[in-house]
C-alpha cells in the first residue's frame, strides 16, 4: 500500500488524537499541576467555594474548562491551517514529509525541554505573550459571570506552555484543520480530570511525584516526536513500511 494510504493515515490520526489525550493526562499531573493549579485554585475561592456551593462550583470549573479546551482547539486549527496552506500550494509528498520532520524535531526538542535537558519551556513561557494572556486571566479570576468564567480558560488556555506547544506541533501533521483542532481537544481533556479536582479542593500530589509524571509525559512526547520522524522518513522513501503484525501503521 501506499504509504500516504487511506488506512496509514486513519491509524496515524488517531494514534495521534490518543497520544494528544494520554499527554495531557500525564502533564495534568505533573507540570499543569504546578503551572495552572494556583490559578485554578485561586480561582475556585473567588468563587466562593464551600461544601454547600459544590453545585455551583462544579459548573463554574466546567465553564472555564470548555474556554480553555476551546483555545487548545484554536491553537490546533490554526497549526493545521498553515500545514493545509503549504500542502494546498506544493500536495507532494516530500512537503507532507516535511511537515512529518518539523513536527518531530520541534516534539523531541520540547520533550528534552520537560525533562530539563533543554530550556525551551522557560524560553516559551517567559515571553511577552504569556504576561499579557496571564495579566488578563487575573483581570477575570474573580469574576462570577458565565462569560467571564468561559473567557477565563480562553485566556488560560493562551498561556504559553511547553505541553501545549508540543501537541500543537503534531497538529502540524493532521491532515485537516479539523483532525488538528481535535487533536488539541483530545489534549485538553485529558488535563480535565485532574485540574477539575485541583479546583474542587482535592489534594495536591508531593513534588517528586509530580516530577515522575513530568517526566512520564516529556517521553511521551519524544516518541511522538521519533514516530513522526520514522514517518517523515517513509515519506522521503528512506524508510521501508512499518506495521503491527500486518496492519500497516505509518
Amino acid at each position: 500500500m501506499d504509504c500516504c494510504g487511506s488506512v496509514p493515515e486513519v491509524n496515524a490520526v488517531v494514534l495521534t488524537a490518543w497520544a494528544a489525550f494520554g499527554i495531557g493526562l500525564t502533564t495534568s499531573l505533573g507540570h499543569c499541576i504546578g503551572m495552572c493549579g494556583p490559578l485554578i485554585s485561586t480561582y475556585s475561592l473567588a468563587q466562593g467555594r464551600t461544601d454547600k456551593r459544590f453545585a455551583s462550583l462544579a459548573p463554574a470549573l466546567l465553564l472555564y474548562h470548555l474556554g480553555r479546551i476551546n483555545a487548545y482547539a484554536l491553537i490546533g486549527l490554526a497549526f493545521a491551517l498553515l500545514a493545509a496552506a503549504a500542502q494546498a500550494a506544493l500536495p507532494t509528498a516530500a512537503v507532507r514529509g516535511g511537515l512529518f520532520l518539523l513536527s518531530g524535531l520541534l516534539m523531541v526538542l520540547l520533550g528534552l525541554g520537560l525533562l530539563g535537558k533543554l530550556p525551551t519551556a522557560r524560553l516559551l513561557e517567559s515571553g511577552r505573550l504569556g504576561r499579557c494572556a496571564a495579566g488578563r486571566a487575573m483581570e477575570l479570576i474573580g469574576t462570577r459571570s458565565m462569560v467571564g468564567r468561559y473567557l477565563l480558560g480562553v485566556a488560560n488556555g493562551f498561556l504559553p506552555c511547553g505541553p501545549v506547544y508540543a501537541v500543537a506541533a503534531a497538529a502540524l501533521t493532521a491532515p485537516t484543520p479539523v483532525h488538528g483542532a481535535g487533536t488539541m481537544a483530545m489534549f485538553g481533556l485529558g488535563t480535565i480530570p485532574v485540574l477539575l479536582a485541583v479546583g474542587l479542593g482535592a489534594g495536591r500530589l508531593a513534588p517528586q511525584v509530580q516530577r515522575r509524571f513530568n517526566t512520564v509525559a516529556a517521553i511521551l512526547v519524544i516518541l511522538v516526536g521519533f514516530a513522526f520522524l520514522i514517518r517523515a522518513g517513509k515519506l522521503f522513501g528512506l524508510v521501508e513500511a512499518i506495521k503491527w503484525g500486518f496492519i500497516p501503521v505509518w
